[in-house]
C-alpha cells in the first residue's frame, strides 16, 4: 500500500507555525554535565545527574558508559538496589569492561551486607571483575569475604592468596591487609588440608626482616608437618628459614641435620652438625656426627668420636637410649677398621654382648677373624639358637651341622666354611656404609674362596657393581644367579628393573617382576618395580594405584616417588605430580638434576595453567528483587 502524505497545512501545525525545529540534545555535553553534577565530580546533585543520564541513555541507549555513569549516580543517592538494573546492563553491553564489572560486583557487595540473597550475584560479578582486574585487592578483599559469607572454603582460600600475592598495605581490620589474608588463608589451608596453600602462606608470613613470633611457630609447625608427611625438602627449606632468624638456636640446625642424614647427604649433614655442636655440645650430636663419618668412610674419626662418647654417656633417658647404637657403631667401626681383637677386649664386659642381636653377630665375626674356632662356632650356635632372623645366623644355619664339629675330621673345612661367611658379612657391612669399592672387593675375595652358595653374595655384587657406574656387569651377575636360583624373589625384581631401565625385553622384565611380588605382595621396592611396568605398558591409572601402594610400604623412597609423580603427570594431575616429585627431590640420588630439571619445567607450567580458564556470564541476580517500588526509583 502507497504511504499518503500529510497536506502542507497539518505539517505546519505539528512543528508550529513560523518556528523552526529544536536541534537534539548532544549525549555527550549530557554525560559532561552530569559528571560535573555527581559528586565524583565534585558536584552534589547526584539526582539531577541522574536524569541527565537517563537522557542520554535515550539518545544512545547501546552506551555501557551512560548506563555505569546512572549506576554510579544512583548509588550516591544512597539507592543501591535502582543502581543495580543500569549496572547490569552496562556489564552487559561491555562484558569485557573491568570498570563495570568491579561496580557491580562492589554494588552487589554493599547490598549483600545486609541482604544475603544477593551474595550469590556478588561472587560471580566479582569473580568477573578481578579476571578483568588481578590486581586489584580490593575487589579480592571483598570477594574473599563474601566467599567466606557464603561458606566456600575453596573459593575463599584462593581469594585471600590473590590478596596476600598484592601484598597491599592497607589497613583492614585493625591489620595490614597482607598479614590478614596470609593468616586466614593458612588458616582455611589448614582446614581444608591444603599443603601447597598453607606453604605459601607460611612462608610469605615470614618473609620480612624480623617476623613475628607468632609467625615462626607457624613456621615450625609447618616445618614439623612436612618431615611427617615426607615433604623432607620443603621441611630442610623451613628449618633454614627458621634459623635465618633464631641463628644460635642448634636444635634447628640438628633438625636440619637429621633431615640429611635421612636423604643420604652425608658431607652436608656433617658441615650442619658440625655447626650445632659449636653452640651446644650434646650426645644425640655427637652420635650423629660418629654416623656420619662411618657413612662418609672417615672410620679414624668416626672411632675417635665412640671412644669419646662412650664413657660420657650418663643416666639420662636419652643418653639410655643411645647406648645400645654407641656400642653397636663402635664395634662395627673396629672391625671395619681391621681392629677385632680390640672390638672384642672393648665388647667383652657389656650387657649387649650377650643380648643384643647384631653385637653377638659382630663378635661371632671378630672370633672369626682372630682365628677363635673355639669361641666363634659357640657364638655362632648361640647366635642360631636365640637370633635364627639374624642375617650372619641364617646363614650358619645353612651350613652342614657337621662344620660346627671341632673334630679334627672336619677342620680344614669347617675354617673355610666359617672364612667365607665373614667376608661375605663383611662385604654387607662395607655396603651399609656406602663403600661400594670395598663391598666390591670383599665380594670378589668371598668369591675366589669358596663356590657361592647362594644368590645373596651375587645381589650384593650386582648392587656394588650398579653404585660403581657398572649396570652391564650389574646385569652379567644377576643372570648368573639367575641360573643358581631363578625363582629368589629379589633377584627377579632387580634383574627385571635393570632391565627396565636399560631399555632390555619389557615383557621378560614384567614376567620376572610380577613373579616377585606374588611371592612378596608388601615389598615395597617390588610393588614400586610393578608400578614403573605398568607405566612402561602405558596403564597410567593401574600405575598410580601400583605405585600408591608402594609409597604406603617404602615412603621414604625417591625412586617411588619419582616414578609416582611421572604416573601423575600422565594423568593430567599436575600438581599432585609435582608434590611427589618434591618429596623424591629431599634425597640424593643418581637422577635427580635431571628430576629438578623436570620439576622446575612443571613448575611453569602450572603457574601458567593457573592463569586461564572459563569466564562466568554476567551473574545470576537476586531472587527478591528490589524492596524500592518503581515510583520511589521515579522520584530520584
Amino acid at each position: 500500500m502507497a504511504i499518503k502524505l500529510l497536506p502542507a497545512l497539518t505539517i505546519t501545525m505539528l512543528l508550529g507555525a513560523g518556528t523552526p525545529p529544536a536541534a537534539p540534545e548532544d549525549a555527550r555535553s549530557l554525560m559532561l554535565q552530569a559528571r560535573s553534577m555527581q559528586r565524583e565530580g565534585g558536584g552534589n546533585d547526584s539526582q539531577g545527574a541522574a536524569a541527565l543520564y537517563r537522557k542520554a541513555i535515550a539518545l544512545v541507549p547501546g552506551s555501557s558508559q551512560a548506563h555505569l555513569r546512572l549506576s554510579e549516580a544512583l548509588m550516591e543517592t544512597g539507592n543501591l538496589v535502582a543502581a543495580v538494573d543500569p549496572a547490569v546492563k552496562a556489564a552487559d553491553l561491555d562484558p569485557r569492561s573491568g570498570e563495570a564489572w568491579s561496580h557491580l560486583g562492589l554494588l552487589y557487595w554493599n547490598l549483600a551486607q545486609t541482604r544475603e540473597s544477593y551474595r550469590p550475584a556478588c561472587v560471580a560479578a566479582l569473580r568477573k571483575a578481578v579476571r578483568l582486574q588481578p590486581s586489584d585487592p580490593e575487589l579480592w578483599t571483598r570477594l574473599a569475604e563474601t566467599l567466606d559469607s557464603v561458606q566456600d572454603p575453596p573459593g575463599a582460600l584462593d581469594a585471600w592468596l590473590s590478596v596476600g600475592r598484592l601484598r597491599p598495605s592497607a589497613t583492614y581490620r585493625g591489620r595490614v591487609l597482607s598479614d590478614f589474608a596470609w593468616e586466614r588463608a593458612m588458616e582455611l589451608a589448614i582446614q581444608l588440608k591444603n599443603y601447597d596453600a598453607r606453604r605459601e602462606a607460611v612462608l610469605a608470613l615470614c618473609d620480612r626482616p624480623s617476623p613475628d613470633q607468632r609467625y615462626l611457630k607457624f613456621l615450625e609447625d609447618l616445618a614439623r608437618d612436612q618431615v611427617d608427611a615426607g615433604f623432607l625438602g620443603h621441611a630442610e627449606e623451613s628449618f633454614q628459614l627458621l634459623g635465618q632468624y633464631i641463628p644460635q638456636e642448634p636444635a634447628i640446625w640438628e633438625n636440619i641435620a637429621i633431615i640429611q642424614l635421612r636423604t643420604g647427604r652425608y658431607e652436608t649433614a656433617l658441615a650442619t652438625l658440625d655447626r650445632a655442636e659449636s653452640m651446644r655440645k650434646s650426645a644425640r650430636t655427637s652420635f650423629n656426627i660418629g654416623l656420619c663419618l662411618m657413612k662418609l668412610g672417615s672410620f679414624p674419626e668416626a672411632e675417635a668420636r665412640w671412644k669419646a662418647l662412650l664413657p660420657a654417656l650418663g643416666s639420662s633417658p636419652e643418653d639410655l637410649s643411645l647406648l645400645p647404637g654407641v656400642k653397636e657403631l663402635y664395634a662395627t667401626c673396629l672391625l671395619l677398621s681391621g681392629q677385632p681383637r680390640e672390638m672384642l677386649d672393648l665388647s667383652a664386659p657389656w650387657p649387649e654382648a650377650a643380648d643384643h642381636a647384631e653385637m653377638v653377630s659382630l663378635r661371632a665375626q671378630a672370633f672369626i677373624q682372630v682365628e677363635d674356632w673355639k669361641q666363634a662356632r659357640a657364638a655362632l650356635r648361640d647366635g642360631m639358637t636365640r637370633f635364627p632372623q639374624q642375617d650372619l645366623f641364617q646363614r650358619a644355619a645353612e651350613l652342614p651341622p657337621k662344620l660346627f664339629d671341632e673334630g679334627r675330621f672336619f677342620k680344614t673345612d669347617s675354617r673355610r666354611a666359617l672364612v667365607q661367611m665373614n667376608l661375605e658379612a663383611m662385604a654387607g657391612l662395607w655396603a651399609e656404609f656406602r663403600s661400594w669399592d670395598r663391598c666390591l672387593a670383599t665380594v670378589l675375595e668371598a668369591r675366589k674362596a669358596a663356590p657361592v652358595r647362594d644368590v645373596e653374595l651375587l645381589l650384593l655384587q650386582a648392587t656394588a657393581l650398579e653404585s660403581l657406574g657398572k649396570p652391564d656387569q650389574a646385569i652379567a651377575v644377576l643372570r648368573e644367579g639367575q641360573k643358581l636360583n631363578p625363582n629368589h624373589p629379589t633377584l627377579q625384581n632387580n634383574l627385571g628393573f635393570s632391565l627396565l631401565e636399560r631399555g632390555g625385553d619389557l615383557d621378560e622384565a614384567a614376567r620376572l617382576i610380577h613373579a616377585a611380588l606374588l611371592q612378596e605382595p608388601k615389598n615395597g621396592s617390588t610393588m614400586d618395580s610393578w608400578g614403573w611396568v605398568l607405566f612402561k605398558q602405558g596403564k597410567f591409572a593401574e600405575a598410580e594405584a601400583a605405585l600408591r601402594k608402594a609409597a604406603e610400604e617404602s615412603p621414604f623412597s625417591p625412586e617411588v616417588h619419582r616414578h609416582l609423580g611421572e604416573a601423575l603427570l600422565k594423568l593430567d594431575r599436575l600438581q599432585d605430580a609435582l608434590d611427589e616429585w618434591d618429596r623424591a627431590l629431599a634425597f640424593a640420588f643418581p637422577q635427580r638434576k635431571q628430576l629438578e630439571d623436570m620439576a622446575q619445567s612443571l613448575r611453569t607450567r602450572l603457574a601458567k595453567s593457573r592463569t586461564g580458564g572459563e569466564e562466568p556470564d554476567a551473574g545470576p541476580r537476586p531472587d527478591d528483587g528490589p524492596e524500592e517500588t518503581a515510583d520511589d526509583e521515579e522520584a530520584d
